[in-house]
């Protein structure tokens, strides 16, 4: 029996571990695609595809954003009630339900595409908005099914999915981008064509997830045989409660990148810059500073990923005290993630952009990134805060949270955009203003729904306060070997040994220690099948 608990932890932390290993392969991919794709388009292209890109981002929000979850936390709910039997019947009210509005979303895209390429100032993204807009009906299935997989910690299967997405996109992408500059394509077609390796590569891992998922339920049925009444329509309305208010928090959000977009572009163009002038500053700050800030995100993402089923199961038991060493838990680990990032992207964001970018528009994009890392700090404590939230009934508390942050947004950004000291500088201000202002909304609503101490700085700081030190260190050790070893070698011999002084000091204040993998596993573990509440 030991050994049985030791093979499933390991296979837990095996998961949530491959899940971020994907995530920066898929990044690294992610840049590896648009460092080429620079080259070919220039950042008047970059800024089309962006900005298209930017739009779509909303669009695929509205069906993806809550679907994942909503499946995750009634999957979770149905094991924590010992109901595992209805979790075929949830994939598939939730796969016909996704499919319909993910065509209709889709459908709405390609007709508004017109209208919306005007609204935002960038006509000539219209292309690129039409050739995008199949991958949201492959990309609203896939998400079905990533969150029952989630639910069962299947995260190596969503791993391999998004490796598998990644490399369609980077392949196929870059095979019509190639065959469109060949046909002399204009720079919008050429945008257009680049972007269709999205839809095939939305394609190639839903295939695959749809494989795992078959595997996952037959198994399912195997262990439990015995009929259960199934409520569709319960079902429906279970996930929708819990789906649109977590869709909204998140469309709010992208929403007002949108706006952002536009006030970036007419901000701009206010203070005396042309269309090409203010499309090349966008593609600059999406291409260069905004990847970092994602790649940053995206590493952290799993962590409240695997312990969401933990907070829902607290929620379930009413078992106050499993919510809270839970999320104390999921801090301190998205925090020894994240500081390092956010230290180690301020101080060598122009060798890191220089490295994997060259030198063109490196210094704009280096002081861009500098202004948008604080906000790395926000965003990575707000997804474990709004899990929690979510989790626990309170799907709401997001949206009020995003709403204030957007709003907060929009005020900084449309006063510093216009203003000719700021630029496009008031862009990443606005972007750390708002991750900001809907954490400490998020963080009042959770301390009186909860009644429970919310400790990010005691979670955070020791961990932050390792990465100054150890980059830091490596900063001056840069310094001192540039003009000896070069940029490149310089850089990696900096980047390991701030990571070897990191670890060093995280097992020296007791965060990276035996109890911490300890609490890890036994919050992301998924019950025995028989388990049922106390």
């Amino acid at each position: 029996m030991q050994k049985n608990k030791r093979e499933a932890t390991g296979g837990i932390i095996s998961g949530a571990l491959s899940l971020t290993i994907s995530t920066v392969i898929v990044k690294i991919l992610g840049l590896v695609y648009k460092i080429p794709l620079s080259n070919f388009l220039g950042d008047e292209g970059m800024g089309y595809f962006n900005s298209a890109y930017t739009v779509y981002a909303f669009f695929y929000l509205l069906c993806t954003a809550g679907v994942p979850k909503a499946v995750m936390i009634l999957v979770s709910e149905a094991k924590a009630k010992g109901k595992a039997v209805e979790e075929e019947a949830i994939v598939r009210v939730a796969s016909l339900a996704f499919l319909i509005f993910g065509s209709v979303i889709t459908a709405s895209f390609v007709t508004f595409s017109s209208p919306l390429s005007r609204f935002i100032g960038n006509e000539g993204a219209r292309a690129t908005m039409i050739a995008i807009a199949p991958s949201i009906i492959f990309i609203s299935l896939a998400g079905v099914i990533r969150g029952y997989l989630s639910a069962n910690l299947r995260l190596l299967d969503i791993a391999v999915s998004q490796i598998i997405e990644g490399v369609g996109k980077l392949a196929l992408g870059l095979i019509f981008a190639i065959l469109a500059i060949r046909r002399g394509m204009s720079v919008q077609m050429v945008s257009a064509f680049t972007i269709l390796g999205v839809t095939f590569g939305a394609v190639a891992g839903l295939l695959y997830l749809f494989i795992c998922s078959k595997n996952q339920l037959s198994k399912e049925k195997t262990e439990q045989n015995e009929e259960v009444a199934i409520n569709n329509r319960a079902i429906m309305k279970r996930m929708l409660s819990i789906s649109v208010p977590i869709t909204l928090s998140a469309a709010v959000m992208s929403l007002t990148n949108i706006i952002d977009l536009t006030l970036i572009m007419r901000g701009l163009r206010g203070i005396g810059y042309t269309d090409v002038e203010a499309s090349a500053l966008y593609g600059n700050y999406t291409t260069l500073a905004v990847p970092m800030f994602n790649l940053a995100i995206s590493l952290v993402t799993p962590i409240s990923i695997a312990f969401l089923p933990t907070f829902t199961r607290a929620r379930v038991c009413g078992n106050r005290e499993l919510l809270s060493e839970a999320l104390a838990t999921a801090l301190r680990l998205t925090s020894m993630i994240a500081a390092p990032l956010l230290i180690g992207m301020t101080l060598f964001s122009r060798e890191i952009l220089a490295l994997l970018f060259g030198n063109s528009g490196v210094e704009t994009g280096a002081t861009l990134l500098c202004l948008l890392t604080p906000a790395i700090f926000f965003s990575s404590v707000l997804l474990c805060v709004n899990s929690a939230l979510e989790a626990g009934g309170q799907v709401r508390a997001p949206v009020i949270s995003m709403i204030f942050g957007s709003v907060a947004k929009i005020f900084v950004s449309s006063y510093l955009l216009t203003n000719s000291d700021f630029g496009i500088s008031g862009a990443p201000i606005g972007t750390v203003i708002s991750y900001a202002v809907a954490l400490l909304v998020s963080g009042i609503i959770y301390l009186k729904k909860a009644s429970i101490s919310l400790p990010i700085i005691r979670s955070s700081l020791s961990p932050y306060i390792a990465a100054i030190i150890s980059v830091m260190a490596s900063r001056v050790f840069y310094s001192s070997v540039i003009s000896r070893l070069g940029d490149m070698l310089s850089l990696a011999l900096s980047i390991l040994m701030a990571a070897v002084i990191y670890c060093i000091l995280l097992l020296l204040t007791g965060n990276l220690s035996r109890a911490i993998f300890e609490k890890t596993a036994k919050y992301t573990k998924i019950p025995d099948k028989n388990y049922q509440l106390s």
